[in-house]
C-alpha cells in the first residue's frame, strides 16, 4: 500500500509539473495580461479652450452639456474608467433631444510601444458615447497614419446607458475595456467632448497624461560627470520618456518648495545655458569639498499630435448627400505635458591638476603629433648633417 501512495503521489505531482508548463507556454496565458492599475487621478480643464472642428458658425453649440471641467479616471488594469464633470447639472438634460444636435464624450489612446505620432498623426484609438435624438452609441475606432481607421467595437441605438456608459447630473462616466486594444502597459489618454449642430462642431480637449507617469530618463556626454576644483565644464544632455523628447521647461530643486532656473551648494553652481536640445553648465569653486554631489531637478516634456474628427462617414446612396463635416473638416492641435517628479545630475568633484598631472594630462592629449612633429624633424635634420659630411 505504501508503495501505491508513493506512485500515485508522484504521479499527481508530475501532472501538476506538466499542467503549469503547458499554462505558461499555452497562448491563452496571455489572458491573465493586464494593464497598469493606478488609484483615481484628476486633470482640471477650466480654460474653456474650444476648437472648432468643423464649419466655422457655432451659435447653437458651446453648451454646458459640452464643457468639460474636471476628468477622473482610474483602472484596475483591465478596465479604464473616466468621469466626466460638466458645467451643466443635467438635471434638464433638453440639449440631448434637439433636431440636428449630437453630444459626444470621449477618449483618445496613444500606444507607447509603437513609434512616436503612429496612428491619425498621434491617436491609435478614438473611444466614445454620443447621442443622436435621445439615442446613445458607442463607438472604438483604430486609427491608422493613412487617415483610415476600423470599427472595433459599437453598440447603437441604446435608450439607457448600459453596464459601461452613465449619465448623471453635471457627470459622465465611461468605461474602456482595455482588452478591446490588448491590455497596453504603457499609453496615453487626451478626454474630450464634442457637440455639433448641423455642420458645425467644436470640441473641448484636456492635456494629454501618460498612464502610469511616464518616467523619464537623461543621458550625458559624458556619462560620469567629473569636474576639478576650480574648473567648469558644459554638459550636452538627452532629457526623454516613451512619448516625448520635447523639453519644454527645466528647473532645479533647491529645498523647501524653492525652484528657480540655477543651483547652488557649497560652492557648486549648475545653470542651465539652453533648454532644447538641454545644456548645463557646471561651476566648481576652488573651495568646493571634494566629493559625489547630487543636483536635483525637474523637467518638462511637451506631447502634441493632430488629430481630425474619426466618425463614420454618413454617405446617403439615394441623393448622394454627404456628411459636410467629411468636406470641411479640420485638423486640430491637442497637447500635454509629462512633468518628471525628480530628475538628477550627479557630479564628482576631485582635486585640481598639480604639475606632474599637467604635464601628463598635456602630453596624453597632445604627445603623439608633437612626438610626429619631433621626429620628422630629427629625420630632416640628420639628413641634412649626413649629406654634408659626404660633400666634405
Amino acid at each position: 500500500m505504501q508503495s501505491k501512495k508513493y506512485f500515485f503521489s508522484e504521479f499527481a505531482s508530475f501532472d501538476i509539473i506538466i499542467l503549469l508548463l503547458f499554462i505558461s507556454s499555452s497562448p491563452f496565458h496571455k489572458t491573465f495580461a493586464a494593464s497598469p492599475a493606478f488609484e483615481l487621478q484628476g486633470l482640471i480643464d477650466q480654460r474653456s479652450d474650444w476648437v472648432q472642428t468643423y464649419g466655422n458658425d457655432s451659435t447653437h453649440l458651446k453648451s454646458d452639456y459640452a464643457n468639460l471641467l474636471e476628468t477622473d479616471y482610474l483602472s484596475d488594469g483591465n478596465t479604464l474608467k473616466a468621469t466626466f464633470w460638466l458645467a451643466s447639472n443635467m438635471e434638464n438634460a433638453s440639449a440631448y433631444n434637439q433636431p440636428f444636435k449630437k453630444i459626444s464624450y470621449g477618449m483618445l489612446i496613444d500606444l507607447a510601444s509603437l513609434t512616436i505620432n503612429t496612428g491619425y498623426n498621434g491617436a491609435d484609438y478614438d473611444f466614445y458615447i454620443e447621442i443622436v435624438d435621445g439615442k446613445w452609441s458607442q463607438y472604438l475606432y483604430q486609427l491608422s497614419s493613412t487617415g483610415a481607421y476600423v470599427l472595433i467595437d459599437s453598440k447603437i441605438n441604446y435608450s439607457e446607458p448600459f453596464g459601461g456608459p452613465t449619465i448623471g447630473p453635471g457627470y459622465v462616466k465611461l468605461q474602456l475595456d482595455l482588452g478591446s486594444i490588448n491590455y497596453p502597459s504603457e499609453y496615453g489618454v487626451l478626454f474630450y467632448t464634442a457637440e455639433s449642430f448641423k455642420s458645425n462642431e467644436v470640441r473641448d480637449f484636456t492635456s494629454w497624461v501618460a498612464i502610469p507617469p511616464s518616467t523619464m530618463k537623461i543621458l550625458t556626454s559624458p556619462s560620469n560627470i567629473t569636474v576639478r576644483q576650480g574648473e567648469q565644464q558644459l554638459i550636452p544632455a538627452d532629457i526623454f520618456s516613451t512619448f516625448s523628447n520635447n523639453v519644454t521647461s527645466i528647473t532645479f530643486n533647491k529645498g523647501n518648495n524653492n525652484v528657480g532656473p540655477d543651483f547652488n551648494s557649497s560652492g557648486l553652481h549648475v545653470s542651465i545655458q539652453r533648454i532644447q536640445p538641454p545644456l548645463f553648465m557646471v561651476d566648481v569653486s576652488p573651495q568646493t569639498s571634494v566629493g559625489i554631489y547630487t543636483v536635483p531637478f525637474t523637467a518638462s516634456l511637451l506631447i502634441q499630435t493632430t488629430v481630425t474628427s474619426t466618425k463614420p462617414i454618413f454617405n446617403d446612396t439615394v441623393s448622394g448627400f454627404i456628411d459636410p463635416e467629411f468636406l470641411v473638416s479640420k485638423k486640430y492641435p491637442t497637447i500635454g505635458y509629462i512633468t518628471s517628479p525628480s530628475m538628477n545630475l550627479t557630479i564628482t568633484v576631485t582635486l585640481p591638476l598639480n604639475v606632474n598631472d599637467q604635464f601628463k594630462d598635456f602630453w596624453s592629449t597632445y604627445g603623439q603629433p608633437i612626438s610626429i612633429i619631433m621626429g620628422g624633424f630629427a629625420g630632416g635634420f640628420a639628413s641634412l648633417v649626413f649629406g654634408r659630411v659626404r660633400r666634405t
